[in-house]
């Protein structure tokens, strides 16, 4: 009798089973990946397995945006549910050895973004209400964050912290997040109102359970400065990516951040509403280099 692992080489590949649909059409990556609202470089990866399935919002996105038949979808979301790392580990499928970079350090934009008032919503609603919370909030991170380009690195109660290659992409998802969260704080009146966004960028250590390095630091200070509805950046992010579509850069002066010695710029990255929910990330994704 086969062992379940023998099994496994069977199941049907995301990636595969994505560019088959693809190629099938004749559709290049850059059309998917506009039609579907996602980076190129993100579907790119998906095809060739440098990364997991994505969500099934970002699937049944690129079912549409690839004009799939109702079995041909069924058959993608199979794939991508078949393809989780939990789903193939319980199944006795070791993860694939990642190559190790030759770099021990990375110039990397940060991300960090939390609930206000969670902690009074949880005094209030209680522990089980505010984890509903909490989870729905990482959800909604990790698909913008997926959107242009970036991930998730770590949850923390009602904070998220995502990392991104692009400072443009990452101040547009910070807009995104701001909108999708306030669209669910208007469809759901009980919970708190508003997030607030912090981001810098810098040189990060990687080690096992994340980054290490001051970008996370300032970013973190940052978040805990910005009101609900705020996304205050840094004037580093601001130097890297001086012209944003649909945000004004307005300086807020200085301000004395905990464990830094002298005042740092405080910016605000005003989207007054330009930036809305779905609109369609860049054709690629951009160096955190840019000029």
């Amino acid at each position: 009798m086969p062992k379940i692992s023998d099994l496994m080489r069977f199941l049907p590949d995301f990636g595969k089973t994505l560019r088959d649909f693809r190629t099938m059409r004749g559709l290049s990556v850059e059309d998917v990946a506009t039609a579907a609202g996602i980076a190129p470089s993100a579907l790119r990866d998906m095809e060739a397995g440098k990364r997991g399935a994505p969500s099934v919002a970002t699937v049944n996105s690129l079912a549409d945006a690839l004009r799939l038949t109702k079995a041909e979808r069924g058959d993608l979301i199979n794939a991508s549910e078949l393809g989780h790392p939990m789903l193939r580990a319980a199944l006795g499928q070791e993860p694939e050895e990642k190559a190790e970079s030759s770099f021990s350090a990375a110039i990397l934009v940060f991300l960090i973004a939390d609930i206000r008032g969670y902690t009074s919503f949880t005094q209030q609603r209680g522990d089980q209400a505010a984890a509903r919370l909490a989870t729905r909030f990482a959800e909604l991170a990790s698909g913008v964050a997926e959107r242009w380009d970036g991930r998730v690195v770590e949850t923390r109660g009602d904070e998220v912290l995502c990392a991104f290659a692009s400072a443009r992409q990452a101040v547009s998802a910070a807009g995104e997040l701001q909108a999708r969260y306030t669209e669910e704080a208007d469809s759901h009146p009980e919970i708190p109102p508003g997030i607030g966004v912090g981001l810098d960028l810098g040189e990060a250590v990687r080690v096992e359970d994340g980054y290490r390095g001051a970008a996370l630091n300032r970013a973190a200070r940052l978040c805990a400065l910005a009101g609900a509805g705020e996304v205050l950046v840094s004037p580093g992010i601001v130097y890297v990516a001086p012209h944003v579509d649909g945000v004004r850069f307005v300086a807020r002066g200085q301000e004395y951040l905990k464990g830094f010695a002298d005042p740092v710029q405080i910016v605000l990255a005003e989207t007054a509403g330009l930036i809305e929910a779905g609109e369609t990330p860049p054709e690629s994704a951009e160096e955190t280099g840019e000029g």
